[in-house]
Formats: structure tokens, C-alpha cells, sequence
């Protein structure tokens, strides 16, 4: 059944595909002090390039294995599977250890396992729909809207100015009940891991492989991958 266990990696997941791209003109980036600049930093990765770079992504796809850790629990929780977005889906196939399926649009969330699948219509479901928007703003780029849901922080990292990180605190209610706050790390013009701290102490880390922000999907593969069938 589609509850907050599927709502909370789908929401953080489309951040981590897309938010670089909706927020760059939004986030501060702390400027380095000319005697403390290395010889590269006129190099560094500036928030234009994600802009560009993700702005122009005709679709995604990428790996992942996610780690989820509960404080009630001796050992995480592992789930490997693969991420894919185009022309405004996000689709989160899990494949081990039980496969399932999880869609995300502007229109609502739907959840299939082979056995079952549900939707989850926005309208009259509020908390759903925050976490739909946490998707459909980003894509559209929708700054206002975004800086109402949350509190945004860009980072470069590394020596080489190449690596950053995106610090995300929800700011109202129920995201913000839930999670603590989304922290993710990327390299050059594509995102590595993903880092979710909740309230009561849980945390997932999302670890990406195999990106690929040129994905161009055909007909046939829109018409599966962006299934509920496994």
C-alpha cells in the first residue's frame, strides 16, 4: 500500500534530480576571499552552469541503493533500483529486495508491485499534494513557490570547485514534521548521493550510479519504464 515509506524517497529523489537547476538564481553561494582562492577557483562549478546544464536535460535515468536506518532496528534497510524522469514523470523502480513501482506527476502518485497498484489523486489531500509540489515546482521553476516549502543552502566543495552540496530545510507542515532536513552531493553537472535526516532520528542514504542527464527515452521504453508493471 502507497504510504510515507514511498511519499518521502519520491519527493527527496525528484529534489535530487531537478533542484539544482529551479533554485540556482535563489541559493547563496559564499564567495572565497581573493587571498584565500586557490590558482583554479575562477574554474569552480557556478550555479549558471547547473542552471544550463539541467535545464537543458531531456531526460534522466540512474541508479541507486538506498540505506534506511531506524533507530528500532539492529541492521538497515537496503533497497537497489533504478531512477527515471522524462517529459514530466519521475518513476522509481525498486528491484530488490521486492520489486515495486512508484510514479510521480502533477496529477498524483501511483504505486504498483505486481500483485496491487493505487493512485493517489491530489485533490482534497493536502499532505500529498505538498509532496507533488516539492516535484512540479522544481521542474517549473517556480522559485517563489519553492521558497515557501523550504530553506535552501548551495555549497562548492573539493579543491577543484567542482563538487557541491544543496542543503534543504522543509519549512511547513507535514514535510517538515517529518524530516529534519535533505542534503544533496553532486560533482560537475550530476548529482552522487542523497542524505535524508528525519525528526525522530531515522536517515536514508541514497548513493547514485551510472547517471545519465542525456537520457532521451523512446516510445516504447516511456510506455514501460513509466508503468505501475513490473
Amino acid at each position: 500500500m502507497l504510504d510515507a515509506r514511498w511519499l518521502r524517497p519520491l519527493a527527496v529523489l525528484a529534489l535530487a534530480a531537478a533542484l539544482p537547476a529551479a533554485v540556482a538564481t535563489s541559493v547563496s553561494v559564499g564567495a572565497p576571499t581573493a587571498q584565500a582562492a586557490p590558482p583554479e577557483a575562477a574554474q569552480a562549478i557556478t550555479l549558471d552552469e547547473l542552471l544550463q546544464g539541467f535545464a537543458a536535460m531531456p531526460g534522466l535515468e540512474a541508479s541507486f541503493r538506498q540505506e534506511s536506518r531506524f533507530a528500532l532496528l539492529a541492521a538497515p534497510l537496503v533497497d537497489t533500483g533504478t531512477l527515471h524522469f522524462a517529459q514530466g514523470k519521475l518513476a522509481r523502480r525498486t528491484l530488490e529486495p521486492a520489486p515495486s513501482v512508484v510514479i510521480m506527476d502533477s496529477g498524483g502518485i501511483e504505486y504498483g508491485d505486481g500483485n496491487q497498484s493505487e493512485r493517489i489523486d491530489l485533490e482534497g489531500k493536502p499532505a500529498v499534494r505538498q509532496f507533488v509540489d516539492a516535484f512540479t515546482r522544481i521542474f517549473a521553476g517556480d522559485r517563489p513557490g519553492l521558497e515557501a516549502l523550504y530553506q535552501m543552502q548551495f555549497q562548492v566543495l573539493g579543491e577543484d570547485g567542482r563538487e557541491w552540496a544543496l542543503i534543504l530545510v522543509p519549512k511547513v507542515s507535514p514535510m517538515n514534521q517529518i524530516i529534519e532536513r535533505v542534503e544533496v552531493h553532486g560533482s560537475e553537472l550530476t548529482f552522487s548521493e542523497l542524505r535524508v535526516y528525519e525528526k525522530g532520528g531515522d536517515e536514508s542514504i541514497t548513493t547514485f550510479s551510472k547517471v545519465d542527464t542525456k537520457r532521451r527515452y523512446t516510445e516504447a521504453e516511456l510506455g514501460k519504464l513509466f508503468s505501475t508493471k513490473l
